[in-house]
């Protein structure tokens, strides 16, 4: 057996709203920033041309109020996280703070985007692929010439959001698989509430349905 996908791992949580355009002042951004860190450990304070960035080695959050006619944006990115809940309630928090702080009720769109990893046993992560996915086509990749360190592919849906989905061998590391789930929920809504089941349905998409999928191509 090549892939197990018990060891499925989730390593990164990206998420983003969008908001009508926004003017802050640099007094009400020194503020969130001063609120913002008696609960997150950020370290340094970039001032932005129309925002802010917080930020710690392992994770950072982007206030930015747009400018016509591009929106505003905050984006919370968790570069090293262990379990997905914990993560969630952190980027939720964030985005609470952030919102209260000032007074975002209105929003665009929403956006999550889930990297995982999961290890290869036996093969590497290139031969698994191109032994199930592209069984029936490796012959035909040798039309490409020599160096082939791998193949991968992207299936994209259309079903209650615009899903985006990457399975390809790690470059860096050829012993492991690369999943990339990107999600993307377009229509406008009011207030947080929305915000935790959408990042939930793109977790079980990853745990549940990309899982199965990856099981299959054991």
């Amino acid at each position: 057996m090549s892939l197990n996908v018990e060891l499925l791992n989730c390593r990164r949580l990206t998420t983003g709203i969008l908001f009508p355009t926004r003017q802050f002042t640099p007094g009400e951004l020194n503020r969130l920033y001063a609120t913002v860190t008696e609960r997150h450990p950020f370290q340094t304070l970039q001032h932005l041309p129309d925002g802010i960035r917080m930020a710690n080695p392992e994770n950072d959050c982007v206030v930015q109020g747009g400018q016509i006619p591009q929106p505003g944006r905050i984006q919370v990115n968790d570069n090293n996280i262990f379990h997905f809940e914990p993560a969630k309630e952190r980027t939720l928090d964030l985005f609470d703070l952030v919102c209260t702080h000032l007074n975002i009720q209105q929003f665009l769109t929403f956006g999550v985007k889930l990297t995982a990893f999961l290890p290869s046993e036996g093969e590497t992560a290139a031969e698994v692929l191109e032994n199930s996915v592209f069984a029936g086509f490796r012959s035909h990749l040798a039309l490409l010439g020599e160096g082939r360190q791998g193949t991968g592919f992207r299936v994209v849906l259309r079903t209650d959001g615009a899903y985006d989905l990457r399975i390809e061998p790690f470059f860096t590391d050829l012993t492991q698989l690369y999943i990339e789930l990107d999600v993307q929920y377009p229509e406008p809504f009011s207030g947080l509430a929305p915000v935790e089941e959408k990042m939930n349905r793109a977790y079980r998409f990853l745990n549940e349905d990309v899982r199965e999928l990856l099981r299959q191509l054991s």
